[in-house]
């Protein structure tokens, strides 16, 4: 607790004075995903013993059917991606962080605070991040490693997992070993993938167009002009098919028809992700999965490609808000250092900057068994 003090002590004091200044409410009123309940009840307690202001959480609850209503949160969670067509229903808080002797837009990663920003307002305050990384079942790797050794040509001495400097010949070529099938070459019956594939989401097949080269529209177009018949999308829509839907030399993802929930990383017969996101991190740990992280392969001669996303959660304030003050200075605890502690815990890292040094100062019981490293050298490469 000693810690929580410790970051929240600059905004107490002007804080706890507002319950008695004639705020017509000391309930502050959050709307959070369905798997946070519980989670933060540690921070709400803690926020209301110092200020008085009590944090009423719901969970699960469409954020876009609250806005409005009677029902509106004081905290509205938003993103790097929805805030733009959020902001009518968001205040302005630049002024409130100009005041602040806690919060500073120099604190959280430039790309984000540059989304959140809009017309030189700022509508939001980033939490978690999400970033694109190569996910991998360590088990999976493991057992096939003999067949990993020969398909990379790797000595008895190096690692089978994935590395930093990985192209796509190598993640293809690891993703062929490590799938399963029995029957004939012509017609396969896949037990166990290299690869999943992401049908129901951008989010695998944009990162190659990035990486090549290209982007789904013209760039300076203002969005109208569509790039899909580039030569770089090509390429990237061609890789794509061909690990999901190529012959078993080049084949080590499903396709359509074998997509099922069975062929996924988490079903456990699934030994890597491309891309994926960070907010799985504690259903992998829940499930008992042994997995680690590395950063994005990249194109074939293009070891310095960029192209993986990197988004945040973000929260802000209603403009219908009666206690803004008090909501703000929740945001200065939420989106600060002890927030990003008590994110951690659950999977989450925060869009502060020494956020890989917060955990480094960590217990290393409480600091996650993976590559956490990875995580800050992909937020370098992301766009």
């Amino acid at each position: 607790m000693s810690k929580l003090k410790h970051a929240f002590s600059l905004s107490l004091l002007a804080t706890s004075l507002l319950v008695g200044c004639g705020s017509s409410s000391n309930v502050l009123q959050i709307a959070l995903d369905v798997e946070d309940e519980g989670r933060y009840d540690e921070l709400f307690a803690y926020f209301t013993a110092q200020t008085g202001y009590e944090i009423k959480a719901t969970y699960g609850q469409d954020i876009g059917k609250l806005i409005g209503t009677k029902n509106e949160p004081d905290i509205i969670k938003t993103s790097t991606v929805l805030v733009s067509s959020m902001k009518n229903s968001l205040r302005d808080l630049s002024s409130l962080i100009d005041d602040s002797d806690v919060v500073s837009p120099d604190k959280y990663i430039d790309s984000l605070m540059d989304a959140l920003t809009i017309d030189d307002k700022i509508y939001a305050l980033p939490t978690s991040v999400n970033t694109s990384l190569l996910y991998y079942n360590k088990t999976l790797f493991d057992n096939s490693a003999a067949d990993l050794r020969t398909a990379l040509e790797l000595g008895p001495s190096d690692s089978v997992y994935p590395q930093a400097d990985w192209d796509y010949q190598d993640y293809q070529k690891a993703g062929v070993a490590l799938s399963k099938y029995t029957g004939s070459t012509a017609n396969p019956t896949y037990s166990q993938y290299g690869a999943e594939t992401q049908l129901n989401w951008w989010g695998e097949w944009l990162v190659y167009v990035n990486q090549m080269g290209g982007s789904f529209y013209e760039p300076d177009s203002n969005n109208h002009i569509c790039a899909l018949t580039s030569q770089e999308a090509i390429a990237a829509t061609t890789f794509f098919r061909e690990k999901s839907m190529g012959d078993t030399n080049t084949k080590f993802a499903p396709d359509a028809i074998e997509l099922t929930a069975d062929a996924s990383f988490m079903g456990g017969n699934v030994a890597m992700i491309f891309g994926g996101h960070m907010g799985d991190w504690y259903s992998y740990d829940a499930l008992g999965l042994d997995w680690d992280i590395q950063v994005l392969p990249t194109p074939v001669g293009i070891p310095e490609a960029r192209g993986g996303e990197i988004s945040a959660d973000a929260f802000g304030i209603s403009v219908r808000s009666d206690n803004v003050k008090g909501a703000f200075a929740f945001l200065e605890l939420w989106t600060g250092e002890q927030g990003a502690l008590q994110m951690y815990k659950y999977g989450k890292v925060s869009a502060l900057k020494n956020m890989e040094m917060l955990i480094a100062t960590l217990p290393e019981n409480e600091q996650k068994d993976i590559s956490i490293d990875v995580v800050f050298d992909a937020m370098d490469k992301a766009l």
